[in-house]
Parts: C-alpha cells; sequence; structure tokens
C-alpha cells in the first residue's frame, strides 16, 4: 500500500471530524484499520483511506488550513459573529452574577438586622450593669467594715 492512499493520524482526524487522540484509541482497539510505522519522531499511525468510508475528494476538503488561516471568504465574519455572540453571553453572565451578589448581600442584612439591633440592646445593658458595679465597690481609702455600715 502506497503512502499516497494512507493517511496520517491529524489528517484522518480533520476527515472524520474528531481528535487526534480518538483516532488513536480507534486504531489501537481495532475499531480501525491502521498500521503502526516507526518514523524519525516515533511511532504513528497510517490508516488506509478505505478505512475511513470516505472519498478522497472529502479528504481533501477536509485537509487542515494552516493555523489563523480563513478556509472561506466568510470565515473572518463568520468568527467575527461568533466572538460577538461569545461576548454578549459573558456580559450576561456577569450581569447574573452581580445581581445574584446584590440579592445575597440585602438578604445577609436583612437576616443580620435583628442580630445587630439585640446586640445593641446587650451592649446597652451590659454598660447599665457596668456602672451599677461600680457603684457598689468599696471606695477606696475606706475600711471595709465601714463601708458595710454606710450602705443603705
Amino acid at each position: 500500500m502506497s503512502d499516497d492512499s494512507r493517511l496520517t493520524v491529524s489528517q484522518a482526524a480533520a476527515a472524520l471530524g474528531v481528535s487526534e487522540r480518538t483516532i488513536r484509541r480507534r486504531c489501537s482497539s481495532g475499531k480501525l484499520a491502521g498500521e503502526l510505522v516507526s518514523t524519525e519522531s516515533g511511532a504513528t499511525w497510517l490508516i488506509p483511506i478505505e478505512a475511513l468510508g470516505i472519498r478522497s475528494s472529502e479528504i481533501e476538503a477536509a485537509a487542515p488550513t494552516a493555523p489563523g488561516a480563513a478556509t472561506t471568504p466568510a470565515e473572518p465574519a463568520r468568527l467575527e459573529t461568533d466572538v460577538q455572540q461569545i461576548k454578549a453571553y459573558l456580559a450576561g453572565q456577569i450581569n447574573t452574577r452581580e445581581a445574584v451578589r446584590e440579592d445575597m448581600t440585602a438578604a445577609i442584612t436583612q437576616a443580620l438586622s435583628p442580630v445587630l439591633m439585640k446586640l445593641d440592646e446587650l451592649q446597652a445593658e451590659n454598660s447599665a450593669l457596668r456602672a451599677q458595679l461600680a457603684a457598689q465597690r468599696p471606695q477606696p481609702g475606706r475600711r471595709f467594715w465601714a463601708n458595710l455600715l454606710n450602705r443603705k
């Protein structure tokens, strides 16, 4: 079999529209006919065109182009549209998350409001009790029994 009738893993992946890993996995499991050959960079699979179940004209149409190259004149416009759609989606997600954050902040504030009011009450009561305790303490410089006798 000549090399013209066999494809590399990347060519077969492009022709079938799957990942290179899928091609390797299918070859290893026997689901896709292929021959493991040694190359300078290591072992690789060569897959017969017939094993893919497509015509050679379809393979040429699916041949990968250079990275970043447009395959048709309409490709840049389609990509720009896709980018704009993704930006709009992400903006919506950001707005949704901000709204959720604001709702959660409001709910937490509402839930904490009674707790904070009770805390203020307890702090005021604590201050009053401290003042009462200070009034009941013995005055310095007087004997203990004198403080007891003068208290009414």
